[in-house]
């Protein structure tokens, strides 16, 4: 974490040398740099790779390091070469970190031999990189036809070469530690081979989604970049990006080449990938805040050029403000001060009885630093890492190892449930995994015993009752029959004296029909706390419906019957009333609309077999995510069968609601467009298009939650479609 707080701030302080290498070496110059530096620390993309471990963030800072050094040696004319010998180094450093960073390189390369022919040029070719007019001019390629030879530095070459393999070296790390220490507790243990090192070093057997979209989809991805970049800072500052581009062209066309290709051969590969993105744009974000103050500077000069100069400075000190103020407004939603997620499964963790816990890496990642960096493995506990290899990976794992003792997975698993397995929620996050027939009771805070004809409720579990608004309220209800039935039974809870109804959807739980027949099924609801519930201590109140008959389970000749109480802190902040739709606490969407129709619409709109149906939604985070969340948009005909889709995170994976921690932030709102191909076949007639989101380890559909705080239903219908053949 420290690292990485230190990465982020050096970027910030290398973006603001770069502007400062860039433009005229006078004291108000430092202005444009210094509002770049500020507006890349009010980033939020930055800002979060900034304040929790991980990799992306020394990426950042290895391709901001790698600009400046190559500024820094063209702000001495390209001759003080220890400025080049630095970015050497740096750039093998680079091929060991990130295989990103390698897509930069063309682009230093063109920039060394623009501002350095002589590098490798012998004098006639330098000619031809003295401006792009001279590039241009056949008659300069006719000299160069006559005395071909190229190679002229030999000295400087080698040296350059010399320096990019000694920041290779710390490939050498694993294969030492292979051949003279004991084997790796996790990696790779081969590298001490040939085989094995050039596995390592050429990232063989490394499985990648480049190039997941279409040439069609590129205008759609370009937009999707858009609305981050607009996320890191206002849109009418990317103007400003844009202007520092042009400047650069005008004034100092090897920089502006240097940025162009930079941003064109990052951004081709990182938009057109699935996974990262976010992480992979804060290359591209950095550069983009190095134009921003270039552009600054730009607009500087333009002002002074009508108005008194100390009037120009004082309206750009001014400028400062922006970023200073974004970065106070920002602090408390960004700020991960009172996130214990990672602490709190630990502890989850260590508490759990001998068995097997199986998760992803994700998951397991803190438990490994437990086990291995601070010497405190679980004393009776097997870590069992789930990697996604197979088309089952849960369900095989779990077999190999269920006869051996108790197993828990990390969250609720779709895939368990298909196989029929049961699985009790432990805690908060995590299931104890039952083969059917076989569950266990496994903690219950509220002991019930009631019955009512064929079915009985056991009791309920709330682990924790202290709650802030929008936060789910930890509902696990353990119920059984006496006989098998075809009735579904299922449950509606009720908060408050103000009775908040809390009506859930049977959408991935275990229906009554498939339970078998005196087995206790322990199932989790997870109402949400109301955004706008005032502090207070409320009662929490559950009853039981038979879906079928229609009719509501009397206990004792009561409907409703006592679950505990739950306690609501924090500050209460309502929904806006703007909303269409309020996705569990969370997500809001603002508007939505196809083929130029706002939802809710009646008339329907119309489209024909075979075309695409294209349908944007303006998303809004209305608090903190707590889940990875995944849109959904499905063409449904008169049946609610699915006739066509689109499941996808936000943005097409680029910007995701929740990863390691929670990714969006109060406030910000995002347009996201989804296309739907309209089957060929597809008989005429009207049909809907639904709208929602649903989790996407759980494939659980999120709930929405009605102007009163209860639950109403799990989708949006926009409204109809008539397909014409």
């Amino acid at each position: 974490n420290l690292l990485s707080a230190f990465a982020g701030a050096g970027i910030a302080a290398l973006v603001y040398g770069c502007v400062w290498a860039i433009l005229p070496n006078e004291p108000r110059w430092q202005l444009p740099a210094v509002f770049a530096g500020l507006s890349t620390i009010a980033a939020t993309d930055l800002w979060q790779h900034s304040i929790h471990a991980n990799a992306h963030i020394i990426t950042a800072l290895l391709a901001v390091l790698s600009i400046f050094l190559l500024l820094s040696w063209r702000c001495h004319g390209g001759e003080l070469d220890g400025w080049l010998w630095a970015f050497c180094l740096t750039a093998g450093l680079s091929v060991t970190h990130h295989p990103l960073l390698v897509f930069s390189f063309p682009a230093y390369t063109v920039f060394i031999l623009t501002v350095r022919p002589g590098i490798l040029f012998q004098p006639t070719w330098r000619v031809i990189f003295a401006s792009p007019r001279a590039f241009l001019d056949p008659r300069q390629w006719m000299l160069i036809a006559r005395n071909p030879k190229i190679l002229a530095e030999w000295g400087t070459l080698a040296r350059m070469v010399g320096f990019g393999l000694l920041g290779l070296l710390p490939w050498l790390y694993l294969p030492l530690v292979n051949l003279v220490g004991e084997p790796p507790i996790y990696g790779p243990g081969n590298t001490d081979t040939l085989n094995g090192f050039l596995d390592l070093v050429l990232a063989r057997g490394l499985r990648v989604n480049l190039f997941a979209f279409g040439l069609a989809e590129q205008p759609l991805r370009l937009r999707a970049f858009w609305e981050l970049l607009s996320l890191q800072i206002g849109w009418p500052f990317t103007v400003l990006m844009v202007g520092g581009l042009i400047a650069l062209w005008a004034q100092h066309w090897r920089v502006g080449l240097l940025f162009t290709l930079m941003l064109a051969v990052n951004l081709l590969f990182i938009l057109n990938t699935i996974q990262d993105v976010m992480a992979y744009l804060l290359v591209p974000f950095a550069a983009l805040m190095i134009l921003l103050g270039v552009g600054v500077g730009a607009l500087l000069e333009a002002v002074e050029a009508r108005i008194p100069q100390p009037v120009a400075v004082g309206l750009a000190t001014l400028l400062l403000a922006i970023p200073a103020a974004r970065t106070v407004m920002l602090a408390p939603r960004v700020s991960l001060a009172g996130f214990a997620e990672t602490a709190a499964w630990i502890d989850e963790a260590y508490r759990l009885e001998e068995g097997y816990l199986l998760a992803h890496w994700e998951h397991l990642t803190p438990l490994w630093v437990e086990s291995w960096v601070r010497d405190n493995p679980p004393a009776d506990l097997e870590l069992v890492f789930v990697a996604a290899n197979s088309p089952s990976p849960w369900l095989d794992n779990v077999q190999a190892v269920i006869d051996s003792g108790p197993v828990y997975v990390s969250g609720f698993q779709p895939e368990l449930a298909r196989a029929g397995y049961r699985q009790v929620p432990v805690g908060l996050r995590m299931y104890r995994v039952f083969a059917p027939g076989e569950a266990e009771i496994v903690s219950l805070s509220t002991s019930l015993d009631l019955s009512s004809g064929e079915f009985s409720l056991v009791g309920v579990d709330l682990p924790t009752t202290n709650l802030h608004p929008g936060e789910a309220i930890p509902l696990s209800i353990a119920m059984s029959v006496s006989q098998p039935t075809d009735s579904i039974y299922f449950p509606y809870a009720v908060v408050g004296d103000e009775a908040i109804l809390f009506d859930f959807t049977t959408d991935s739980h275990l229906l009554s029909p498939n339970w078998l027949p005196g087995e206790v099924i322990t199932e989790r609801y997870n109402p949400r706390v109301p955004l706008d519930m005032p502090p207070g201590t409320y009662p929490l109140r559950i009853a039981m419906r038979n879906l079928t008959t229609g009719e509501t389970l009397t206990f004792n000749g009561e409907t409703l019957v006592e679950a505990g109480a739950i306690t609501v802190g924090g500050e209460a902040v309502p929904a806006p009333d703007y909303l269409l739709a309020n996705i569990e606490q969370q997500v809001g969407i603002v508007r939505a609309q196809a083929r130029g129709q706002a939802a809710p619409w009646e008339t329907p709109i119309s489209a024909q077999t075979g075309s695409r149906l294209r349908v944007m939604l303006t998303w809004q985070a209305l608090n903190r995510p707590d889940e990875n969340w995944k849109a959904f948009v499905h063409l449904i005909d008169g049946a609610d069968r699915v006739v066509a889709q689109q499941d996808t995170p936000p943005l097409g994976g680029a910007f995701p609601t929740y990863l390691w921690f929670p990714k969006w932030v109060r406030g910000q709102t995002v347009t996201d467009t989804y296309s739907l191909t309209v089957p060929a076949d597809l008989p005429p007639g009207e049909y809907r298009i639904q709208v929602g989101m649903y989790g996407f380890n759980t494939l659980r559909r999120g709930r929405f939650y009605n102007p009163e705080g209860g639950t109403a239903g799990d989708r949006l219908i926009l409204g109809p479609v008539l397909i014409n053949p």
